[in-house]
């Protein structure tokens, strides 16, 4: 299997910047065009060099100006330097020229195969840069400002909800959720064994006990027929977890909730945009639970957001969040609550990220069914199951799973060619934290035994895949 090419586009802008470009241009270039950073040319279009917003970073760190040009004296003397292209590092660099004998800069390449690769990470583009910017300017850096509620506006709205309260991370929307829905001692929260720790730890933070199930070995999440089974007389609420961007059996989990009296909240953090029998996920529970870390669909950095159709737990979320505090009444504390708020410059991230939301899952289907085809050759590599029709899961991060005596081996030769992955989660009942809560799952075991995340971000191409894939054939011939 031989490696692709690097990739020749056409001289477009977006690599591109001229040396009285002002600082605020290049940086805006570097960004969208994902790789962080632009050639410079002259006048004549010439090439002169390449320049990186670390290089900018650094700049601005000495008193350069934003609105200095590229290459030019500033008051205080300094200078951006284009980095001039040597031939003994150009072949580390992801963005490289292409000249004519006179040094015109005619085109550039895209090569990817050498520099490292990570397993996810945030692409922030102009417009979030620009949306920040315009929050800081305001002066509105803290919890207030019209970045939150145009936030909370606009998701809920792309969840198909009626109300949405930022937070400051996924896990406190889930605690949130929990304290507003009354949990507390002496009551039992049902959870999957396969997920990442937060949801645990929001029940013990409580005081709730937790009572781990099984998954569902094709769908990956809990069932109706787990919960079911594991349901008591103090069962008051049920934590469906859309693990790794694929729905829960969450249509029937609800309705013999909600027959019981038992309250669902939903952890759709790995899932934003995920479908089941046509309704998104988040429009099921009674509180649903999302997360904006810098790995997720949709990245403010950190935080969170609890969404709900009841305006009676949106007040009540709203006043946990901001220590207890009476909307209506000032300094007045109706009940003792958290500092859980988001600020607005996240915020003003989050809102500007929310309309690229169909473009990350479009980007991310496509980079899944690149590995497929690259891999389908590998008998002892599985994808995901195939989900029934009333699913309709999305990409966070591309899944396969492996034998789990290759896990290791392929996990260190991928990290020595520069390529990030990451192992599945470990089930809660292996944890030392839970160990008095442990329960036999052997669904959980062998899914976190053999499952790998590949990288799945604006960085990764046909060339990056085709180097994963290199990877998986020497390790498996």
């Amino acid at each position: 299997m031989s490696l692709a090419a690097p990739e020749e586009t056409s001289l477009e802008a977006a690599f591109v910047c001229n040396k009285s470009e002002s600082v605020l241009s290049v940086i805006e270039k570097c960004l969208d065009n994902g790789l962080g950073s632009c050639l410079v040319v002259g006048d004549d279009h010439r090439l002169i060099g390449r320049i990186s917003l670390d290089d900018i970073r650094r700049a601005l760190a000495d008193g350069t100006a934003i609105v200095d040009p590229t290459l030019g004296w500033h008051p205080a003397g300094n200078m951006i330097s284009a980095n001039p292209l040597r031939n003994d590092v150009d072949h580390q660099e992801i963005l490289r020229p292409v000249v004519d004998a006179s040094g015109h800069l005619t085109g550039v390449l895209i090569d990817r195969s050498t520099r490292p690769v990570q397993v996810a990470m945030p692409h922030m583009t102009s417009d979030d840069f620009r949306s920040m910017l315009d929050a800081f300017i305001s002066g509105w850096i803290s919890s207030k400002g019209p970045y939150v509620n145009k936030f909370e506006e606009d998701f809920s709205r792309f969840v198909g909800v009626r109300h949405g309260v930022a937070v400051s991370n996924g896990t406190v929307a889930l605690h949130l959720a929990l304290v507003a829905l009354g949990i507390g001692p002496g009551d039992e929260v049902i959870v999957p064994d396969l997920t990442f720790a937060a949801t645990i730890n929001a029940v013990l933070y409580c005081g709730a006990t937790p009572v781990i199930v099984d998954v569902d070995r094709r769908t990956w999440c809990m069932s109706r027929e787990t919960v079911k089974r594991a349901c008591t007389a103090r069962t008051k609420a049920i934590i469906p977890v859309h693990l790794y961007g694929r729905p829960a059996e969450i249509g029937p989990i609800t309705e013999f909730a909600r027959g019981r009296g038992i309250a669902v909240v939903e952890d759709c953090a790995e899932a934003h945009g995920a479908r089941y029998r046509g309704k998104a996920v988040g429009q099921f529970g009674d509180v649903s639970c999302f997360s904006f870390y810098a790995n997720k669909i949709v990245t403010t950095g950190e935080g969170g957001m609890c969404v709900t159709d009841s305006a009676e737990l949106a007040t009540s979320l709203r006043v946990l969040r901001d220590h207890g505090m009476s909307p209506d009444r000032s300094y007045w504390h109706e009940r003792v609550g958290f500092n859980y708020r988001i600020t607005n410059l996240q915020a003003a991230i989050g809102q500007s990220q929310i309309w690229r939301v169909n473009e990350v899952l479009q980007r991310n289907a496509r980079i899944a069914a690149l590995y497929r085809e690259a891999l389908k050759g590998i008998p002892d590599v599985r994808f995901p199951p195939e989900l029934p029709d009333e699913y309709r899961p999305v990409v966070w991060m591309t899944c396969v799973q492996v034998p789990a005596e290759k896990r290791l081996p392929l996990m260190r030769a991928a990290h020595e060619a520069k390529i990030e992955t990451r192992p599945f989660f470990h089930p809660l009942s292996a944890l030392p934290p839970y160990g008095k809560y442990a329960r036999a799952c052997p669904n959980s075991i062998e899914l976190s035994a053999t499952g790998v995340n590949l990288p799945t971000s604006h960085s990764v191409d046909e060339q990056v895949v085709e180097r994963v894939a290199r990877v998986f054939h020497d390790v498996f011939a």
